[in-house]
């Protein structure tokens, strides 16, 4: 009875289990549109959580600064 069970139950459970696991995980991605400036205007970007205002290291894009907003005032960057 008990060889019985856990044959049974021990890999249903497992089972269960790498599920239930599957599902658990998840990516917390940040992301926040910066704004830089073109020869056609204003455009926008998104990007991930590196980039900062008033970071020490410029954050480009394609060779352009990017900016926390439209107005392009507050430059961002990243920290060392």
């Amino acid at each position: 009875m008990k060889t019985r069970f856990l044959k049974l139950v021990l890999p249903a459970f497992a089972i269960l289990l790498a599920v239930g696991l599957a599902f658990a995980t998840e990516s917390n991605t940040v992301s926040q549109v910066a704004y830089y400036q073109t020869s056609s205007g204003v455009m926008e970007v998104t990007i991930g959580d590196d980039c900062e205002p008033n970071g020490d290291i410029n954050c480009t894009y394609f060779g352009n600064q990017l900016y926390a907003e439209p107005s392009l005032s507050t430059p961002l960057g990243r920290n060392p």
